[in-house]
């Protein structure tokens, strides 16, 4: 039997208000019910990241209140916010990896927003919050939503009692919001054809939805979604919401929706039911103030994970050079206009006869200014550059959405406008307009019929990309110092974070580090590995780490995602070796060897990797400020720092022999 807290409390140690104070409790915290006396139950109150409390707590006070209620739902295990943005990270690298010709493209940062928005700004394990449906977690996933997921071969790894796990959310969420983006696609485009819309693009792709219609089909369905995006499109956006909703829902799942989804169906100020247009500026501005969010939290989090924004955008002088030389031309319907953008198509080997009217060509203005600076950069996009989608793979970094300040030159596609199913925009990023940079303005070609620079809703970008020259440098510095050491070159340090994370035991899990063969986990594959990690997280351990480097579940799907090591692959100590391997290049391992990282930055980054390990240098933690010396997670109720700063640094540059 399992109660939530209605109020704070202070548990108690035995059933008696005289008795000694143990744990507070805070409101909505569910507690599992181990003994019952008169009005007094003693509870366990599970935490992923703090011990169990435990305690007795009166079900009403003395006046009557309620203060426990008794509810169905088992303890919901909560994340750190650290791991929900990595997970995110990974998220974006495993979904976009799955079918790398998908026109289809999933940001981190749009994952974490969805979440921030769901929990309103409180990412965390909560339970139903957006009636009609059974909606969960962060991401508030239904059960026919899991359903979804769990029928494709890519959740071969997850089950139906995964979706009360937050972290495992993320994976369902990802392919939720590519699943979104291309039944979006298949149903505007299939309206279009209904309708006698002809597509004006003629390279063959896909319509590109915004983030804002993925946004609306996990709110409230594909159905409605559509109506709401070609309700706008027909010119017929003051038609009321609930209008709207009424073609898909009964009139009492209509209200529920009015009632949990009030901040986009009806007006923040009034109350008063919102108009299409109203609910789609509502979502735009959700979806602004949650981009922003964010990036500050992987900026906070995770800022080895943020793109590297170096050097310039060779491309853009170019692009302005022809912005100036298109002023006296006019637009494209003039004999040197068009004989100029014909260039555009030749420059990249896709010419046009002399007898084809000229399509659109964003994209051959894009490829002619980035083939003209490099010719090697427009090699890096998959698919024909003549579709602004295919922009979308341009380059090696994808920019945050929330970022305040893209790189000047930044690649841009935006979703398409109305009567071009395919054709989505692609420009160069000029700079942020607007009180709340509610637009971007970009230059490029076909914007206005001619090259010049335009200002656009910033809600219709989809993704903003960048080469990296910093990054090219570290990834072959890396590679070739890397490749030249051997294994055992690492074997001091390795065998450092081991001793305090396990105790040098292959076999270790959490709190279990003298385990050798209960189970034997070095002759158990990777997915045997991942599902005893869900099992002990069910059976609410603190951790799910396992294994001599003390390796979490997510990390671990992480690692399998980024193609170290397959899921069939067992567990075993050379393994282990090589994963715990991975995760120091993640971290910067090639960068240190190459001379391009620091000594103190390296450990730092090992320090966030495994807890056990001393920051070297004062820095924020992920709790509060800390010392050389602790633990980057100190204050978590779990780990501290179990070496001296002088002897990790020793095994550190141990690696560089």
């Amino acid at each position: 039997m399992y109660y939530q807290f209605k109020l704070p409390t202070r548990l108690k140690v035995s059933p008696d208000l005289a008795s000694a104070d143990g744990d507070e409790v805070l409101p909505d915290e569910i507690g599992f019910a181990n003994a019952e006396n008169g009005n007094w139950v003693q509870l366990t109150i599970y935490s992923q990241l703090d011990k169990p409390a435990t305690g007795w707590a009166r079900k009403s006070g003395d006046d009557g209140q309620v203060r426990l209620v008794e509810v169905a739902a088992p303890p919901r295990l909560e994340f750190g916010i650290w791991s929900f943005i990595k997970g995110c990270i990974d998220a974006e690298f495993w979904i976009n990896g799955q079918d790398k010709n998908s026109p289809f493209f999933v940001a981190a940062d749009y994952l974490i927003a969805w979440a921030l928005i769901e929990t309103k700004n409180k990412p965390g394990n909560i339970g139903p919050k957006t009636s009609p449906g059974d909606g969960t977690g962060p991401f508030q996933l239904t059960t026919t939503e899991w359903a979804t997921f769990l029928a494709d071969p890519i959740a071969a790894d997850y089950s139906a009692a995964s979706r009360d796990i937050g972290l495992d959310q993320i994976a369902g969420a990802a392919f939720l919001a590519r699943k979104a983006m291309s039944d979006m696609s298949a149903a505007i485009t299939q309206n279009d054809a209904a309708a006698g819309v002809t597509d004006t693009q003629t390279v063959a792709g896909p319509y590109i939805p915004a983030y804002i219609d993925v946004l609306l089909v996990h709110m409230f369905g594909l159905p409605t979604a559509k109506s709401f995006r070609t309700v706008k499109l027909a010119g017929q956006g003051g038609t009321a919401v609930d209008d709207v909703l009424k073609q898909s829902f009964s009139d009492a799942d209509v209200q529920a929706y009015l009632k949990t989804r009030d901040n986009v169906l009806k007006d923040w100020d009034s109350g008063v039911i919102e108009t299409v247009d109203g609910a789609i500026v509502n979502v735009q501005n959700l979806l602004a103030a949650a981009f922003a969010k964010a990036f500050a939290l992987i900026q906070e989090q995770a800022p080895e994970d943020l793109p590297k924004a170096d050097g310039v955008a060779s491309w853009f002088a170019i692009a302005d050079n022809e912005r100036v030389a298109w002023e006296p031309l006019g637009d494209e319907t003039t004999p040197t206009a068009q004989t100029r953008i014909r260039g555009y198509f030749q420059s990249i080997g896709q010419p046009l006869r002399d007898a084809d009217a000229i399509p659109p060509w964003c994209g051959a203005f894009a490829g002619f200014c980035v083939n003209t600076a490099s010719p090697v950069l427009l090699k890096t996009i998959k698919g024909n550059p003549l579709s602004a989608g295919s922009w979308q793979s341009f380059g090696n970094e994808s920019i945050q959405l929330g970022d305040p300040n893209p790189p000047r030159g930044a690649i841009v596609v935006l979703s398409p406008d109305k009567n071009s199913s395919s054709a989505s925009h692609v420009g160069f990023f000029s700079r942020y307009l607007g009180s709340d940079n509610a637009q971007v303005e970009l230059l490029g070609g076909n914007q206005s019929d001619r090259v010049t620079l335009t200002k656009f809703d910033r809600s219709k970008i989809i993704v903003i990309r960048w080469q990296s020259a910093q990054k090219s440098v570290d990834n072959n510095a890396g590679d070739a110092a890397l490749g030249a050491a051997d294994a055992g070159q690492f074997s001091t340090l390795l065998d450092f974070i081991g001793q305090f994370e396990s105790g040098d035991n292959y076999n270790a899990y959490f709190a279990h580090s003298g385990n050798t063969n209960n189970p034997a986990l070095v002759g158990m594959t990777l997915r045997d590995i991942l599902i005893f990690q869900d099992q002990l997280v069910a059976r609410h351990k603190i951790s799910s780490a396992c294994g001599k480097y003390q390796i979490v579940r997510n990390t671990l799907r992480g690692l399998i995602t980024h193609g170290a090591i397959g899921p069939a692959d067992t567990f075993s100590s050379g393994n282990q070796d090589q994963l715990a391997i991975a995760l120091m290049k993640e971290r910067g391992l090639g960068a240190f060897l190459s001379g391009n990282m620091s000594e103190d930055q390296f450990a730092l980054n090992l320090a966030k990797e495994w807890a056990s390990m001393p920051v070297p240098i004062a820095t924020k933690g992920q709790f509060r400020n800390v010392k050389p010396g602790e633990s980057y997670y100190a204050s978590d109720g779990v780990n501290k720092a179990l070496t001296t700063v002088e002897k990790f640094r020793a095994a550190v540059r141990s690696a560089q022999k």
